[in-house]
């Protein structure tokens, strides 16, 4: 490296992952950040202006490298994430104040990589795009106890990726909550915080999980859009009926967050044809 190239990374600010670092690069350090990295590596990227378009209007993107030391550069822009998150619930809007957001914002970035280098050895060489990014926020959720010794932020994280959707069936490909509920069940907070890398933490839930095909994420998005969307006029208790016992055990968390416990029986019951709890 040379001695430009090293003074530019030590003015960056970097994190450790998967046995190497991340580049942190703020939008504004973008061409800095580029810089910073050895030739070969840096001719893996695309240009600068192609990154910020690629960026587009999100708060951050990951973009993987080859390379020795660096396992990739996350770009950031932290002013653009959200302080709350909505969604129209049975006609009335809900809110959740989001905390810490740039925070679990980059932690899931960084959860891309840590999922990068585990492929092939605790995961398998080849993940779908859903695959990649609830995993992304499995890493958020050890992440985040190692940090705080709390779950206050995973469930932040779990309800925030429901409103999404149930807002927008756009969002269905980060729908972690499908999948990060059946770790919150699992674990006690004081058994994840026992795993001292994702990797063992990972090595331990993924062979049990159950996951889906996309003809079952199809299923779910087809029930979502059905009692969430616009388009919706009446309940069906018989539509898609197999799939509503999960679904609801998926959602009832952050209904009871947002609602309270009576108006989410209600809601299920007429709108799902479950008692609740079921």
């Amino acid at each position: 490296m040379s001695s430009l190239a090293l003074t530019l990374l030590l003015a960056l600010q970097t994190a450790p992952i998967a046995g190497k670092e991340a580049l942190l690069c703020p939008l504004p350090q973008l061409q800095q950040c580029l810089a910073s990295l050895q030739p070969g590596t840096r001719q893996q990227l695309p240009g600068e202006h192609e990154i910020s378009r690629l960026l587009g209007g999100r708060s951050a993107m990951v973009l993987p490298l080859e390379d020795a030391k660096v396992a990739g550069l996350v770009l950031l822009a932290p002013e653009r994430d959200a302080s709350e998150q909505s969604a129209i619930i049975a006609g009335k809007t809900y809110v959740l104040p989001l905390a810490r957001q740039s925070e679990l914002t980059l932690w899931h970035e960084l959860g891309h990589l840590e999922v990068q280098a585990l492929r092939g050895t605790v995961l398998p060489a080849e993940l779908t795009e859903y695959q990649q990014e609830w995993l992304a926020d499995a890493y958020l959720l050890w992440r985040s106890v190692r940090e705080t010794g709390e779950l206050t932020l995973a469930w932040q994280q779990f309800h925030r990726r429901n409103l999404a959707v149930i807002s927008d069936i756009g969002n269905i490909s980060h729908w972690s909550s499908l999948l990060l509920i059946h770790l919150l069940k699992k674990y006690d907070l004081s058994v994840i915080a026992e795993y001292a890398s994702f990797a063992a933490f990972c090595g331990d839930f993924y062979p049990d999980i159950p996951e889906l095909q996309e003809a079952g994420l199809a299923e779910f998005s087809s029930l979502l859009q059905r009692t969430f969307g616009p388009g919706y006029s009446q309940p069906l208790p018989g539509y898609m009926y197999w799939r509503k016992p999960a679904l609801a055990q998926v959602i009832s968390p952050t209904l009871l967050r947002l609602m309270g416990k009576s108006a989410t029986r209600e809601w299920l019951e007429k709108d799902f044809g479950l008692a609740f709890g079921q």
